[in-house]
């Protein structure tokens, strides 16, 4: 037998099948004679001729490649389904749902199939693709966890050749009564990048040590280098910033150097809304009385009041409920309820309630300052959220902010209420006293005031960090970057234009009643891909898996 056609009765292959009989040899060079032997013992008597015997070659090399080729469709296919998979996970973890839907969604493509690929020649094959994803729960909780590992592996890559980075610490107990340390850091690759690092149970007790010793061995395991940590955020929670062993002071001790520490903006505006003040909660109280005996007493109740407002033509057709852990749900409730408010006294007064408050001049009066000033307050709160903002963007916010109190101050001392649309309506039915209320303004600003203090101070190192080319240079405390290479600042300022340190406010992640049995490190993975902004590498995680199909 020649060479050309051992070569073709032995197709290359990691271990060499003989196409006329399918039997396997070794494909080791020191085995031709064993593959010689074997076609001169089993085949040489089975053909008549030389022509017989490459034809019939020809046929089984033939039929081998049509048998490999299928093969390699069939594998291709099943790789195909794998991707998917993960696409259709990956969805579900960033729209937060069950793991179980996996199956509800390939139940409802393959109903909306049978009409959406109808008159297509290759209709049965998008069928059987389709029923070939793999979308049980547990292939849904597996994929996610692995796409969460990637997500994970990309941060601690960049993490690790960031320059510097800044962290956010929050620690919030989930509806299992399991509290959560949430850590996020801002740092710079070739963008800027706000990304939650983990979402860590914690076992026993939350003191300060407990929460530095959760963020450092988190990082430690990883390899990150924290001293490259240049400012920390947290609620201001007394075990993140208390006098005695609170986690920002013993992180820091780890750090080595002096780190910016700051308390979230937006945590700061809602305490400073929210301060004390016996007659405006007064009001606020009676509010959330009258809803809950409208909305929350009966089914009946609810029903003849949404009827009535109907009725009435008014503007909203209900009122929600109040959140006292929500605030921007009091500046609603309260637009709704003075909106309402004939319709609600009209509506108590048909049951029989009695509310003499609602009928109480200086009572409405505060009611509809309520309404206007936490509207203001919300309109601030809303400009404070935001991913991609920078300090300065809230610094200067809140700046803007403490400035238009002085303003409102004046225009409620003058009675003018240009900026007080409720109260200004009110004021042009009869006289209003503002001793009550210019006596809140005074007190609200001067909140803003105190704890705008701490911004007040690091104000020129934010400009300086993020806005270098239009600093000057002055006022700027240099001990917060003396660890940094700061030689030759001046010159390295002029070619500066943008910065690539930033930092940020904090954020809470929590579980919903609805999933309360999502096991913590699930959840920490569906977190995780839904807030993160690098994309999983599903391409890379589909082609090491081995292709097959639902079972």
């Amino acid at each position: 037998m020649d060479r050309e056609h051992e070569a073709n009765v032995w197709p290359m292959c990691q271990c060499a099948t003989c196409a006329t009989c399918q039997c396997a040899k070794s494909r080791n060079p020191q085995s031709n004679n064993i593959r010689l032997r074997h076609f001169e013992t089993k085949h040489e008597k089975t053909f008549k001729d030389q022509a017989d015997k490459a034809e019939s070659i020809k046929r089984a090399v033939s039929r081998y490649g049509k048998q490999a080729n299928t093969l390699k469709i069939f594998a291709i296919a099943k790789n195909h389904a794998t991707e998917a998979s993960y696409r259709i996970a990956h969805c579900i973890a960033k729209r937060g749902k069950p793991f179980t839907d996996g199956e509800y969604i390939k139940e409802a493509f393959l109903c909306s199939s049978e009409v959406l690929f109808e008159g297509l020649p290759n209709k049965e094959t998008i069928e059987s693709r389709i029923k070939d994803i793999p979308m049980s729960a547990r292939s849904v909780e597996r994929r996610i966890e692995e796409m969460a590992e990637n997500i994970n592996a990309q941060q601690i890559a960049w993490l690790k050749d960031a320059v510097v980075f800044s962290i956010a610490l929050d620690e919030s107990v989930d509806v299992n009564d399991i509290p959560r340390l949430a850590v996020m850091a801002r740092y710079c690759d070739s963008t800027v990048r706000e990304e939650l690092c983990c979402l860590k149970p914690m076992s026993d007790t939350t003191k300060g040590e407990d929460i530095a010793k959760v963020f450092m061995e988190h990082f430690e395991e990883r390899g990150i280098d924290i001293r490259k940590i240049f400012a920390v955020t947290t609620d201001g929670d007394p075990a993140m910033v208390g006098k005695q062993r609170e986690a920002v002071r013993l992180i820091e001790e780890k750090v080595g150097h002096p780190i910016m520490k700051l308390h979230c903006i937006i945590h700061q505006e809602k305490l400073c809304a929210k301060m004390s003040n016996s007659d405006l909660n007064e009001v606020m109280a009676m509010v959330v009385k009258v809803i809950n005996f409208i909305v929350k007493r009966s089914a009946l109740t609810h029903r003849q009041f949404q009827s009535l407002l109907e009725e009435m033509d008014c503007t909203y057709k209900d009122i929600p409920l109040h959140s006292a852990d929500r605030w921007l749900s009091c500046g609603k409730v309260m637009e709704r309820f003075v909106s309402c408010f004939d319709a609600i006294k009209a509506f108590l007064a048909e049951k029989g309630q009695n509310y003499p408050e609602l009928e109480d001049e200086k009572w409405v009066v505060k009611l509809m300052f309520l309404t206007d000033i936490t509207g203001h307050l919300n309109e601030l709160n809303l400009r404070l959220q935001g991913a991609g903002q920078t300090v300065l963007d809230m610094f200067e916010t809140w700046t803007v902010f403490v400035g238009k109190l002085a303003i409102f101050s004046s225009d409620v001392a003058t009675s003018t209420f240009r900026y007080f649309r409720h109260a200004r309506e009110l004021s042009s039915q009869h006289s209003i006293s503002t001793a009550e209320i210019c006596k809140y303004m005074s007190e609200l600003e001067s909140e803003f005031t105190t704890r705008f203090g701490v911004f007040q101070k690091y104000g020129p190192m934010f400009s300086f960090l993020i806005k270098p080319d239009s600093f000057d240079g002055q006022a700027l405390d240099l001990s917060l970057i003396d660890w940094l290479d700061t030689q030759d600042m001046e010159m390295q300022l002029i070619e500066l234009k943008s910065s690539t340190l930033w930092i940020f406010s904090h954020m809470k992640n929590m579980l919903s009643p609805s999933r309360s049995r999502l096991a913590t490190d699930h959840s920490e993975a569906c977190v995780q891909l839904k807030v993160t902004n690098y994309n999983p590498q599903i391409m890379e995680l589909s082609k090491g898996k081995q292709g097959q199909g639902s079972h």
